[in-house]
Parts: structure tokens; C-alpha cells; sequence
């Protein structure tokens, strides 16, 4: 077997990687390079495989970073299946078609210089896609599984045998203990491991959700101002909404209006509704948690919510505050000290976000330099991504056969602590992957 990285080394986004299996080549993940200019420009460059020669792909979920290249490679002749859970192919059906509309938005706009793909490529990709079930071996001339990751709907680690050698995609590593999402499953035992390390030189503090969410809650009845909560679309957004139906539940003197504004956000809690039963909290009380909250999906509906009273709570995306409606939000409420921004996932290397995060408060937005005066927070509690001690884990369970580990979809440095840590931990070589580099497996 042979490994070739094309994305996500020394960095989370753009997830691609080459396997030869068996004389077959399959590509594990297609996804976008995400964050400032010059991560987005390499989204430009096709990368340095033949595509005509790749057999198959497969998806560990539906995250932009890990499939919003696909309608690319279609475009420039795949043509084999993409495999995917069920879960993530519905997911991933919204990501493109969001993707396509807001790639034509730019360019009709001047914001952009040239389009990737638009919504026929979409079509054609989607074609393209075939579930697959968890826990079932499939045979393609090697075969495959897919177990439980956790992270987001329908998302999966993958590990593949060629007859005498297994390796395993971990895909994004889930949470133990996820609000809504069910925790990572890993059954299967493999001799190779590719592994994400988002968080793999930290831990999550241990703190509670719903206290902190109270807290500045009270803080905005009080100044009688906006929470802003930029919020990934999928995923974040809806675990977001069951904590504060939780919280409305116990302290329902703090319950106060809460709006959903974001196009994808709205559809993909649509979609989580539909496939409650794949969650691990009541369906029920899931969808009801999900309809208490105000969605805003036409342009009056945003024009009534500059006139709606204050207090009130707004989660709207991108969660890196790179993009989409969150930024007019931004403009809106930034500015006012009487208002909290609350930060709750990863922030990208250049986003808003993580200026944000890093205490800068004067940021470039909508073309002009803005002075953030409002209150801006952290919730750390809901990462989506399994820590250091997480990841520790999941190695563990993939068994004692396991012979080395390959960390990606990491910022270098991180990448770089978290090697050490495995190695002087599990006594397990690690190694920190390469942009084009082949890695051989043995046999």
C-alpha cells in the first residue's frame, strides 16, 4: 500500500489523500483549503495526481473541508463512485449546492475572479454518490468498513484491508461525550493509522455549557443587548439550540428569544431533524428543541429582525466569521458594547474568528476597518473535535497490531506536540505528513 497527503499537513483544511490498494487507487476525502487568501488560493491549483486514474473516493463526512473539492474533480474526469454514509450524503448534497451558489454570487458581484464549479457540476456530483451502512465490510477488490466517528451526522472512520494489512481514516474524532452526536466507535483493529490532530497538543476545559451560556445570557438581559453566536451550520448550529432548549428548561427565567439566520443552517436542521433517530438524544425532544427557535429564511423576516426588541440571541455563520450572514451581524452588533459575541469552535489561521480570539479588536470587514467594542467569549466546551487525551484514546482501541501513525489535518506546531506526546505515551512511531510526499506500508 501506498499514502500520498495532498491537503490538510500542517493545516485543517483541504483533506485529500491518495491510497494504492490492491492496484486500485481511491482518494479519502475532497475537500476545500478554508481560511485567509492565500490557504483559499490554493483551491485554485488541481493537485498533482491523475484524476482519470482514480478509482474511487471515499467520504469520512460532510464538512467543506473535507468534501466541497469533489465537483472539481468531476469537472476534470472522475469518474468513478463516491462512498459515503447516508447521513453525510444528504449533508453533502447542501454543502455544494451552498457552495456553487455562493461561488456565482461572487463572481456576479466582482468579489471573486473565477468560478470552481456552479450547480450543473453539482448535479453531476451528486450522481456520482452511493451509501454505505457502518459496521459492514464491503469488498471492491479490498475491502472496506465504516464505524462511528461522532463530529457531525453520518460521520465515519474508514479502514481499508488489502488481505494482509489494514489501515485506517480517522476521519474527524468525534467527542465522548457530544451534546446530541453519538460518541466515536472504533471495533475494528488496523496496523496503520491516519489520524486528524485539530486539538492533539490540548484539552477541553471541563466546564459547563449551560452555566456559561446563563451567564451571558444574563449578561445581554442586563444590558439589554444581542448575543451573537457565529456557529458552523452544521452540527454546531443545532447542538447549539439543544443546550439552550436545556438550559430555558431548568432556568426558564433566562429564556429569551432565540433566531437561526443562515440559509445552510436552517436546511441542515431541517435535514438533523428528519434523521433524529441517528442522534443520541430523544427524536422528540430533539425536534421540539429545534422548533422553538425562530428561523429566518426569507428577507423580511431579516428586515423585522432589525426592529425586533432586544434582548435577543442570533447564531448565524460561518463560525469563523470568514464569510456569509454572520459578517452584516458583525457590522450590526460588533460595534456596541451592550452586545457578546460568543466563540464556540475551531477559529482558522486569518479569520475574524481567530483575530477575535486572539484579542485583536480591530478587524478589515465588508471592505472597511471596524473597532469590535462588544463583549467577545469563548465556549470551549463544544468543540466538536476530540482533544489530545481523546485522540490518546482512539488510538488505543485501534489495537495493539497498530505499527505507526500518520497525524494530519493539524497546524504544524500542533502537529509537531502532539507526535512527541503519542510517541512518548504509546511508544508508537508518529510521523508529522508531507505535502506530495509517498509513504510505502509494508505488504
Amino acid at each position: 500500500m501506498k499514502l500520498v497527503f495532498y491537503g490538510a499537513t500542517s493545516t485543517v483544511t483541504g483533506s485529500k489523500t491518495l491510497l494504492e490498494i490492491n492496484n486500485k487507487k481511491v482518494l479519502v476525502d475532497s475537500g476545500m483549503y478554508q481560511g485567509d487568501k492565500d490557504s483559499t488560493k490554493k483551491n485554485q491549483v488541481l493537485p498533482n495526481f491523475n484524476i482519470n486514474e482514480i478509482d474511487a473516493i471515499f467520504l469520512t463526512h460532510a464538512h467543506y473541508d473535507h468534501c466541497g473539492y469533489l465537483p472539481v474533480l468531476i469537472k476534470n474526469g472522475f469518474k468513478g463512485k463516491i462512498y459515503c454514509t447516508e447521513g453525510t450524503r444528504k449533508i453533502v448534497e447542501l454543502i455544494l449546492r451552498d457552495s456553487a451558489s455562493i461561488q456565482a454570487y461572487e463572481f456576479k458581484e466582482g468579489k471573486s475572479q473565477s468560478i470552481l464549479y456552479d450547480l450543473d457540476d453539482v448535479d453531476a456530483t451528486l450522481s456520482h454518490l452511493r451509501s454505505v451502512s457502518l459496521n459492514k465490510w464491503y469488498d471492491k477488490g479490498f475491502r472496506f468498513i465504516y464505524e462511528e466517528a461522532g463530529h457531525i451526522l453520518g460521520a465515519a472512520n474508514i479502514t481499508f484491508d488489502n488481505g494482509t494489512k489494514k489501515i485506517c481514516f480517522s476521519g474527524d474524532v468525534g467527542r465522548r461525550d457530544d451534546l446530541i452526536h453519538n460518541p466515536p466507535q472504533k471495533n475494528i483493529q488496523a496496523d496503520y493509522l491516519v489520524l486528524e490532530s485539530t486539538y492533539g497538543d490540548r484539552l477541553h476545559k471541563k466546564e459547563d455549557s449551560i452555566e456559561i451560556l446563563k451567564k451571558h445570557i444574563e449578561r445581554i438581559i442586563s444590558t439589554n443587548g444581542v448575543l451573537l453566536i457565529p456557529a458552523f451550520a452544521v452540527a454546531r448550529a443545532q447542538v447549539l439550540m439543544y443546550l439552550m432548549s436545556e438550559l430555558f428548561a431548568k432556568e426558564p427565567q433566562v429564556k429569551i428569544p432565540v433566531y437561526l439566520d443562515t440559509p445552510m443552517g436552517v436546511r441542515a436542521t431541517r435535514l438533523y431533524m428528519g434523521m433524529a433517530d441517528s442522534l443520541k438524544v430523544d427524536p422528540e425532544q430533539f425536534n421540539e428543541a429545534m422548533k422553538s427557535v425562530k428561523f429566518i429564511e426569507y428577507s423580511s423576516d431579516t428586515k423585522k429582525l432589525a426592529r425586533t426588541k432586544k434582548p435577543f440571541i442570533l447564531i448565524s455563520s460561518s463560525g469563523m466569521i470568514s464569510g456569509g450572514k454572520v459578517l452584516k451581524y458583525m457590522e450590526m452588533y460588533g460595534k456596541h458594547e451592550n452586545n457578546t459575541i460568543l466563540i464556540t469552535g475551531f477559529q482558522g489561521e486569518g479569520t475574524i474568528g481567530r483575530k477575535l480570539v486572539e484579542e485583536e479588536r480591530e478587524i478589515y470587514l465588508l471592505g472597511h476597518s471596524m473597532e469590535v467594542k462588544a463583549h467577545v467569549e469563548k465556549l470551549e466546551s463544544l468543540s466538536a473535535h476530540a482533544d489530545r487525551d481523546e485522540l490518546i484514546e482512539f488510538i488505543q482501541k485501534v489495537g495493539p497490531s497498530l505499527k505507526k501513525v500518520f497525524l494530519n489535518h493539524g497546524e504544524e506546531e500542533t502537529v509537531i506536540h502532539f507526535a512527541k506526546s503519542i510517541e512518548e505515551r504509546l511508544k508508537i512511531k508518529t510521523i508529522n505528513v508531507e505535502d506530495g510526499k509517498t509513504y510505502l506500508l509494508d505488504s
